[in-house]
């Protein structure tokens, strides 16, 4: 598999016009497609079975080629590069990535957008995915894994009245950024089920890359939690000048994750907004506690 040019699975680039915010990952595997795109039952399967199988570029220094600049960048452990960097001249778009040592990185189409992402929008919504604008069942571990690695895309429904919700704030100027606890496995699928859909295009935020034995065997995320709560403060720290709305459901912990961030930055978190999906007394004691105060 080393032999084999990798892949940037998924790529974003943000820019508050100073500072531009840039990750992507990168993977070794054979398929160079994942367009998700009228696939069959069995193929949907085999390619997220593929990206399950798939190597990771792990601890590899990257060199991303914009038009006007070119910087280096490192993987993680997981094959995931993340940081933020100056311009004197904030670039426009990405024309090539290579490993050092020359080696190419193969750039799907229709996958992402490789312009750098400059936001006019005063407000920026930051919504969930899984059971807030697509019905995953998180709750529901057979029904989750059959849903999940069995259902063709098109097929795949969403939440219509928070999918109305977010695409009715983005028809007011606000811009849309996605934050998921799945995995960077499930990035192709995701990103055809938010065009799929007619969702507002927007960066999308996913935890790091799993091994199928992984999956197979339950091992738990580490710090599971922190994830969204750190992107969070990346994506506030970014933009302090904005205004955020936070969108999620209580399958998980996007209400307290939520109120976390909205306790450490007040000024600019001026809305959260949460799909009850299951009965949670977690949730209802911190809603509780809320209306007292």
């Amino acid at each position: 598999m080393r032999n084999k040019k990798p892949v940037l699975l998924s790529f974003h680039a943000i820019s508050n016009g100073s500072t531009t915010l840039v990750f992507g990952q990168l993977i070794y595997t054979r398929y160079r497609k994942f367009s998700f795109t009228d696939y069959s039952r069995m193929e949907t399967f085999r390619r997220l079975a593929a990206l399950y199988l798939a190597n990771r570029s792990r601890n590899c220094r990257v060199e991303l080629v914009f038009d006007s600049a070119t910087i280096e960048m490192k993987t993680d452990r997981n094959g995931l590069f993340f940081g933020k960097r100056n311009f004197k001249k904030t670039p426009a778009h990405l024309e090539e990535v290579r490993i050092m040592g020359n080696t190419e990185v193969h750039i799907p189409e229709n996958l992402y957008t490789r312009h750098v992402r400059h936001l006019d929008a005063h407000t920026l919504v930051i919504s969930d995915i899984d059971d807030t604008l697509l019905h995953s069942f998180i709750s529901k571990k057979l029904l989750k894994f059959k849903t999940l690695m069995l259902t063709r895309v098109e097929k795949r429904k969403t939440v219509d009245n928070m999918v109305r919700l977010v695409n009715r704030l983005h028809e007011d100027g606000a811009a849309l950024f996605y934050l998921s606890n799945s995995e960077q496995n499930l990035y192709p699928l995701i990103y055809r089920f938010l065009r799929q859909n007619n969702l507002p295009p927007g960066p999308v935020f996913l935890k790091h890359f799993r091994k199928m034995r992984h999956v197979l065997t339950g091992r738990k995320l580490p710090r599971k939690d922190l994830h969204k709560l750190e992107i969070l403060e990346e994506i506030i720290q970014l933009f302090p000048a904005k205004s955020f709305v936070l969108v999620g459901d209580n399958t998980q912990n996007d209400l307290s994750i939520y109120m976390q961030a909205a306790a450490d930055y007040p000024k600019q978190i001026i809305e959260i907004v949460i799909r009850r999906v299951v009965e949670s007394e977690r949730n209802q004691l911190i809603v509780d506690e809320l209306r007292r105060n």
